[in-house]
């Protein structure tokens, strides 16, 4: 179901109270219409001018939200790092968007939103950043794996970094520890042991790319 977009200046103040809400409260679990709307000095049912429901104004607030995260993952990926220091990047990205942001963390992975009502924009842009971490690896790996390999290896990888950002956003770590090191590590370890049989597992390379060689591709949404 496409869910319509409101916009206007009322209408950010109501998506940026409730992403401010979602922040301090680290879900949107219990944030409600009232609280936004209390927030920023109206009626409840003055939110139904802008936004067909609660619901409505959460997916607002998804898609801001999701937007910092593409933001997150982008950061400082340049065309000339080596492949392994462009993997490790980008995988120590989305771990520390998640460190910086664990209320967000959980309200776009493990809060309860109805799946049915996902805006389309959304769907193409959480399904856009699936592929383009699978056409990263296809840079990185070139003719040495197949794209059914990419796809496994990117569903696995991505399934344990959620079970590790999960641990994080309940608090379940070690108080100093370098989460995102460790979990770099560790995901980098996961690269290799899944292609372990392919080429007994793919090492990837420290040199430098030259400008003559296929860029990694780019997180377009």
């Amino acid at each position: 179901m496409t869910i319509k977009t409101r916009t206007g200046e009322t209408a950010e103040r109501y998506i940026d109270a409730t992403v401010d809400l979602i922040a301090e409260r680290g879900t949107s679990v219990g944030v409600n219409l009232r609280e936004v709307s209390r927030r920023i000095g109206f009626s409840h049912t003055n939110a139904y001018n802008y936004f067909s429901d609660f619901d409505d104004l959460l997916w607002q607030a998804f898609r801001r939200v999701l937007k910092s995260y593409v933001n997150g993952i982008n950061r400082d990926l340049t065309r000339d790092l080596s492949p392994r220091t462009y993997f490790r990047r980008l995988f120590r990205n989305l771990v520390e968007w998640s460190v910086e942001n664990p209320g967000f963390h959980r309200f776009i992975s493990t809060d309860p939103l109805d799946p049915k009502r996902i805006p389309e924009d959304i769907h193409e842009t959480v399904m856009s950043i699936k592929a383009w971490i699978i056409a990263v690896l296809r840079t990185i790996a070139g003719e040495r794996l197949d794209t059914d390999s990419l796809t496994g290896v990117v569903e696995i990888t991505v399934s344990y970094l959620d079970g590790e950002m999960t641990n994080l956003v309940t608090g379940r770590q070690i108080p100093g520890e370098d989460i995102a090191g460790r979990v770099v590590d560790n995901v980098e370890r996961v690269f290799v042991l899944l292609t372990a049989t392919q080429h007994n597992g793919l090492r990837l390379s420290e040199e430098r790319r030259s400008p003559n060689e296929e860029p990694y591709p780019e997180l377009e949404v």
